[in-house]
C-alpha cells in the first residue's frame, strides 16, 4: 500500500501518547480510528473486527514509523516520543518484560510494564484553553499507561480509573484482547468514553457506546473521598520523586534498579500482609491497602492449606484501584528508603519471615529474584552461609564508596573493640572463635561486600590463601549456625561498611602491601632499635630482623605478622619458624611490659613511618635516629 499526507493532521501535543495522538486525530477528521490507522500504516487493512495492535505502544517498527510520519507530516523524533520508547532507559520493567517470561521478576515486570486501560486526569484533558485543545481536548499523557504514575502533581489530585458513567476502567475487553484504541470502528470526540455499555439486549450491547465526556468530571482536586489532605501530600510527593527518575532527572544510586526494587517490595508487602502495615503513616492509607491486599493474602494461605494453587490470586498485578495502587507503592518506597543496610535487613525480616511460613512458593521466587539492587538482594537473605562456606542466595555486591584496596587483610583491633564489643557474649564460652578468627573474617566479609565474590577470592585479594578462607568459614559455620548468630555478624560489618562509606581519608592497604612486598628489614636497623633496651640482649645480641620485619610490616599494612612476606618466604624455603612465630606472638600481646613494651613501641614508630612513605609514594628507607627519639 502507498502513503501519502493526510488532507489535515495535527502537531502532537506534549508528553502526548499514540493512541490519545490518534482519538484527537480521528475527531478532527471525523473518521473512526481504524480507518485512521489504516491510512497511517499502523494496521494493514481495514475490515470489521480488525484490531490496532497495543504492542505499537511500546514502540514503532522502522518502517511502521516512517509510514506513520509520512501520513501524519511528523518527523521520525516527534513520532518515536509517542510511544513508551522513551521511557525504557529510565523504567526498567519495559525492557526486561518481555524478554524471558518464564522468570519471575520478569513476570512480575511484565504486570507492571505498562497498562492498556489507562488513569487519566480530567483538568488535563480539558487542555489549556486554546482553540485546537477546546476543540479536540487535551493531551492523553503518555505516562498514564505506566502503572507506577498515579497522580498529577500539576493538577493536585490523583488520577482516575474508571469512567464516571460507566463505572468501568477505560480501554476494557470481556475477551482479554486489548485494542490500543477501544472501539477502533466507532465515531466518536477524543474525550468521551468508548467502553461498551452493559445493556440488556443482545443486539444493543455490540453498538452501544458509554459515551461520557471525561474531562468533566464534578471532581477536579483535593483528597479523595476517604483521605486526608496530608495522605494526598504524601502520596503526591512520592509521584514526584518517580517521575524524577522516569525522565531521567535523577541518577539512581544502584544503577536501573529502583524500579525493580519497588516492584518485588510491593509484592513481598502484599504477601505479607498486614505485616508491613506500620510502613504506611495513615489509617485511611492503611484502610485502602487492606481492601487489596487481605484477599490476596487470605487466598494464598489457603491455598497453602488446601494445596491447590492460587494462580489466580493476582499477587503480582498492580491494584486496579489508584489509591489503592499509591498506598500499595508508598509502603513499598518507604521500605526501600533512605536507611542503612542494617535497618533495611530489620524491616525486611519479618516480610519475608510471613511469606516463608504462609507462601513458600512465593518466597522462593522472591529468593531468586533478578535485576533487583544488591543492596535490597542481601536484606532479602535469611541465610548467608553454610558449613562448606556457600552462600544459599546469590550474593550481589553492593555498591560503597570504599574499594577492596581499601579494606586491611585483617580488621584493625580499635575497628574490632568498637564494632564487636559484645559479640562473643552471645555464645558458650567453650564454643567462641579466637579473637583472631572472627578479625580475619570481618576484613574477608568487607571484601565480600563490594564484590560479591565467593570467600576464598575474597581471600585472594587481602593477599590470603583460599585454603585458609575455607578452613576459616567452615570453623565459624560450626560455631554460628546453632544459634543462628550469622546476621548478627553480618550486621556488625556492615556497620564498619557505613563507617568507610563516610570515611574521608581512606588508606590503600593494597598499595601498602604491593609497596612492602619485597622490603625486607636490614639486620643494622634490627641492631639500633634493639639498642639501649635492658633486659633485652637476646634479641639484640641475636641479629635476626626477621622479627622486625613481621611486626613493622603489620603495623604499617594491618595484616597479620604470620602472613607477612618475610614469614611466608621463610617457610617456602622450608625453614622453622615455630620460635619466630612464638616470639611475635608475645610481641603482639595487650599486657606488655618491660623492655618488650618499649621495644613494641619503636616498632610502631617505625611502621608508621613505612605507611607514610607508602602513600606518599617515597623511599622506603627510614631514619632510624628519629625513631629512638620518639620510641
Amino acid at each position: 500500500m502507498t502513503f501519502r499526507p493526510l488532507a489535515r493532521s495535527l502537531a502532537p501535543l506534549p508528553e502526548e501518547s499514540l493512541p490519545g495522538f490518534l482519538l484527537r486525530l480521528s475527531s478532527r477528521l471525523e473518521i473512526p480510528p481504524r480507518w485512521l490507522a489504516v491510512r497511517c500504516g499502523l494496521i494493514e487493512r481495514s475490515v470489521h473486527n480488525a484490531r490496532i495492535p497495543t504492542l505499537l505502544l511500546q514502540d514503532l517498527p522502522g518502517a511502521t514509523a516512517q509510514n506513520f510520519a509520512l501520513a501524519t507530516g511528523l518527523d521520525l523524533a516527534e513520532v518515536s516520543a509517542l510511544t513508551l520508547r522513551r521511557f525504557q532507559p529510565h523504567y526498567s520493567p519495559l525492557r526486561t518484560a518481555y524478554r524471558t517470561p518464564h522468570r519471575t521478576t520478569t513476570m512480575l515486570s511484565a504486570r507492571w510494564a505498562m497498562e492498556f486501560s489507562p488513569r487519566y486526569c480530567p483538568p488535563c484533558l480539558r487542555g489549556n484553553g486554546s482553540a485546537i485543545q477546546q476543540a479536540w481536548g487535551g493531551p492523553w499523557k503518555l505516562q498514564w499507561h505506566l502503572p507506577v504514575v498515579f497522580a498529577c502533581p500539576q493538577h493536585h489530585r490523583l488520577l482516575e480509573s474508571a469512567c464516571p458513567g460507566c463505572r468501568r476502567q477505560l480501554n476494557t475487553s470481556s475477551s482479554g484482547r486489548f485494542n490500543l484504541v477501544t472501539s477502533p470502528g466507532t465515531r466518536l470526540h477524543a474525550l468521551q468514553c468508548r467502553n461498551r455499555t452493559e445493556d440488556a439486549a443482545p443486539k444493543a450491547r455490540g453498538n452501544r457506546r458509554c459515551g461520557t465526556r471525561l474531562d468533566r468530571l464534578d471532581h477536579v482536586s483535593g483528597p479523595p473521598p476517604g483521605l486526608i489532605a496530608s495522605d494526598l501530600d504524601r502520596l503526591l510527593a512520592l509521584q514526584h520523586r518517580i517521575d524524577r527518575r522516569l525522565f531521567g532527572d535523577q541518577q539512581e544510586p544502584d544503577g536501573n534498579s529502583y524500579f525493580e526494587d519497588l516492584l518485588l517490595a510491593a509484592h513481598l508487602i502484599t504477601l505479607s500482609w498486614p505485616t508491613a502495615a506500620d510502613l504506611i503513616p495513615s489509617r485511611s492509607l492503611q484502610a485502602r491497602l487492606d481492601e487489596h491486599a487481605a484477599p490476596i493474602t487470605e487466598l494464598t494461605r489457603a491455598s497453602q492449606i488446601t494445596g491447590l494453587p492460587s494462580r489466580r490470586s493476582g499477587t503480582r498485578a498492580a491494584p486496579a484501584d489508584t489509591t489503592q495502587r499509591a498506598a500499595l507503592l508508598l509502603a513499598a518506597d518507604t521500605l526501600l528508603g533512605e536507611q542503612d543496610q542494617t535497618s533495611l535487613r530489620e524491616q525486611v525480616r519479618p516480610l519475608v519471615q510471613t511469606v516463608r511460613s504462609h507462601a513458600p512458593m512465593f518466597y522462593g521466587q522472591i529468593a531468586r529474584s533478578l535485576n533487583i539492587s544488591p543492596r535490597f538482594a542481601q536484606a532479602l537473605a535469611t541465610k548467608s552461609y553454610g558449613t562448606h562456606g556457600h552462600r544459599n542466595l546469590r550474593t550481589p555486591a553492593r555498591k560503597h564508596r570504599f574499594s577492596v584496596e581499601e579494606v586491611p587483610a585483617y580488621l584493625p583491633k580499635p575497628w574490632f573493640d568498637t564494632y564487636f564489643d559484645g559479640f562473643l557474649d552471645h555464645m558458650p564460652e567453650d564454643q567462641r572463635p579466637r579473637v583472631r578468627a572472627l578479625r580475619r573474617a570481618a576484613s574477608i566479609r568487607l571484601v565480600r561486600l563490594v564484590t560479591g565474590a565467593s570467600w576464598p577470592r575474597c581471600a585472594e585479594v587481602l593477599d590470603l590463601t583460599p585454603k585458609m578462607a575455607a578452613k576459616l568459614i567452615c570453623s565459624l559455620a560450626k560455631r554460628f549456625d546453632p544459634i543462628k548468630l550469622w546476621s548478627e555478624f553480618d550486621r556488625r560489618v556492615d556497620q564498619i561498611a557505613d563507617h568507610l562509606d563516610v570515611t574521608q581519608d581512606r588508606i590503600n592497604y593494597a598499595n601498602r602491601r604491593q609497596r612492602l612486598a619485597e622490603w625486607r628489614m636490614a639486620s643494622e636497623e634490627w641492631h639500633l632499635l634493639t639498642a639501649g633496651i635492658p633486659r633485652l640482649r637476646r634479641l639484640h645480641e641475636q641479629g635476626d630482623p626477621e622479627i622486625g620485619a613481621a611486626l613493622a610490616w603489620s603495623g604499617a599494612t594491618q595484616g597479620e605478622p604470620v602472613h607477612s612476606p618475610v614469614i611466608r618466604e621463610s617457610e617456602r624455603n622450608g625453614g622453622d619458624v615455630t620460635l619466630l612465630t612464638r616470639e611475635l606472638s608475645v610481641l603482639q600481646g595487650d599486657d606488655l611490659r618491660g623492655a618488650r613494651l618499649h621495644l613494641r613501641r619503636r616498632l610502631d614508630v617505625y611502621a608508621a613511618h613505612l605507611a607514610s612513605a607508602c602513600d606518599r609514594g617515597a623511599s622506603l628507607q627510614v631514619r632510624i635516629d628519629d625513631i629512638l627519639i620518639r620510641g
